[in-house]
C-alpha cells in the first residue's frame, strides 16, 4: 500500500490503516491525489493507492483517479463531502471506493478486500451469510400490511430482538407511505439504485438510504411521475439481490400489482407475509395469488394472517384456513386506539405498544419467517387449526 493525503486528518486515518495491515510508517506520503497521479508512471507504486482530494475539483479528481488506475493500482479516494455525485464520478473514473471523513481502517481495508483482483493462489473470500429476505403484502387495501412491514423490520432491528442490520423497503413507486408515515425524508436514491442495481455497494447504501436508527435504513420514494414505473420495477429483484449479504434481514413492503407484475421479484424473497381481510373479497385475492405463486416460487415460504382491521363478513381463522387450504400464521387483532397513537408518534407498533397484542402477534410471524422453509408444510386436512392467542 502507498499513501499520498493532503491533510493531519487524512494521514491520521492512513497510519491507522498502515498499522492494521503491518506496513512501514514510510508509505505515507504529501501530495494528496493529484501527486499519486504524478508518480504513477508506468508500473504500479502499489497494489492500492489510498488517496486524499483535498480541495480538488471534481474533473481534476477523476482525471487523476483514471491516470492512476492505468497503472493498475486499486484506488482508494479519501474527501471531505458525503455526496453522491462525487461518489459516482469518482467511481466511474476507476476508484475502487470514496469515503467521506469520519471514516475508520477497518472500512477502508474491507473495500481493499472486496476490490483486489483474484489470483490462481489465493483462497476465496467467504461470502456473507444470506440475509432473511421478507415480502408484506396486503390482499386488500386498509388490512395492515404496511403497518405490519414497519413493525416487522424494527423488530428485526431491534436490541432486544434479533438485533440485526436490517433494510425496510417500500416497493410501491406510485403511492408508497412509509417515509411519510415515520415522518422521515424521502429516499431519491431508491430510483438511482433501481436504475444501477449491479451498482448497490454499502458506502451507496450509507448515502442514499434514511436512517432509521443505529441498525435500521428505509428505502422509500414514490415516483414523481408514472411512465417509467414499469420499468423501475422490474429492478427490484436485482436489487434486493445486491443488497443480500449487507444486511441482515431485508422487510420489503410490497403492493399486489408488482408482485404479479414482476414474479421474479418472489424467487427472490424467503417468506412472503400474506395479510388477508375477514372477508369473501380478501380471501379470493389470496387464493388467486398463491396459486400464482406456487407456479412461479413454488420455494416460497407463504405465510397467511387475518387482519381484523376490517371486519367485512367476519370471517374466523378457521374460516379462512378451509377457503385457502393452509393454516393461518398469526391473527392481527382489531388495534384501532394503539394504531392512532402510533402514527400521530411516528412510530411503529411494535415500538409504541410493544407489550400489545398486535405486537406479539408481529414477534411470533418474526419467528415463523425465519424458520427453516424447508420444514414440513404446516397444513394437512387431518390436522385442527390451532389459533393464535391474543
Amino acid at each position: 500500500m502507498a499513501a499520498y493525503v493532503s491533510t493531519d486528518q487524512g494521514a491520521e486515518v492512513a497510519r491507522a490503516v498502515a498499522a492494521m495491515i503491518g506496513a512501514n510508517p514510510a508509505v505515507l506520503h504529501g501530495g494528496g491525489l493529484s501527486g499519486a497521479a504524478r508518480v504513477s508512471t508506468g508500473t504500479a507504486i502499489a497494489n492500492t493507492v489510498l488517496t486524499e482530494m483535498g480541495n480538488m475539483p471534481l474533473d481534476a479528481a477523476c482525471e487523476s483517479v483514471s491516470e492512476i488506475c492505468k497503472s493498475g493500482a486499486n484506488v482508494v479516494v479519501l474527501g471531505g463531502r458525503s455526496d453522491l455525485s462525487i461518489y459516482r464520478a469518482l467511481r466511474n473514473a476507476g476508484a475502487s471506493e470514496y469515503f467521506a471523513f469520519p471514516v475508520t481502517a477497518e472500512e477502508i481495508i474491507a473495500a481493499n478486500i472486496q476490490a483486489a483482483p483474484s489470483s490462481p493462489a489465493s483462497q476465496p473470500i467467504p461470502l456473507a451469510p444470506s440475509s432473511t429476505c421478507i415480502g408484506v403484502m396486503g390482499c386488500t387495501g386498509g388490512v395492515g400490511g404496511s403497518l405490519l412491514a414497519q413493525s416487522l423490520a424494527f423488530h428485526a432491528a431491534s436490541p432486544k430482538g434479533p438485533a440485526l442490520q436490517t433494510a425496510l423497503i417500500d416497493a410501491d413507486l406510485r403511492f408508497g407511505t412509509q417515509a411519510i408515515d415515520l415522518d422521515r425524508n424521502d429516499t431519491p436514491g431508491l430510483q438511482e439504485a433501481l436504475s444501477a442495481p449491479d451498482r448497490v455497494d454499502p458506502t451507496f447504501l450509507a448515502a442514499t438510504m434514511e436512517p432509521l436508527n443505529d441498525r435500521l435504513a428505509l428505502y422509500s420514494q414514490p415516483s414523481r411521475g408514472f411512465e417509467n414505473v414499469d420499468q423501475l420495477e422490474a429492478s427490484f429483484a436485482p436489487l434486493i439481490q445486491s443488497m443480500k449479504g449487507k444486511f441482515g434481514a431485508l422487510v420489503v413492503d410490497l403492493p399486489r400489482t408488482t408482485l404479479v407484475a414482476q414474479p421474479e421479484l418472489a424467487r427472490k424473497l424467503d417468506t412472503l407475509v400474506l395479510v388477508i381481510p375477514a372477508g369473501y373479497a380478501g380471501v379470493n385475492v389470496a387464493s388467486r395469488l398463491m396459486a400464482l405463486l406456487k407456479t412461479e416460487a413454488p420455494d416460497l415460504k407463504i405465510l397467511p394472517v387475518l387482519s381484523e382491521f376490517r371486519q367485512d363478513a367476519k370471517l374466523t381463522a378457521k374460516d379462512l384456513a378451509k377457503a385457502i387450504h393452509q393454516d393461518v400464521a398469526a391473527i392481527l387483532p382489531d388495534s384501532g386506539a394503539i394504531i392512532h397513537r402510533a402514527h400521530r408518534a411516528a412510530k411503529p407498533v411494535i415500538e409504541s405498544q410493544p407489550r400489545s397484542a398486535y405486537a406479539k402477534a408481529t414477534r411470533q410471524l418474526w419467528a415463523l419467517a425465519v424458520a427453516d422453509h424447508r420444514a414440513p408444510a404446516q397444513k394437512t386436512k387431518r390436522r385442527f387449526f390451532k389459533r393464535t392467542p391474543s
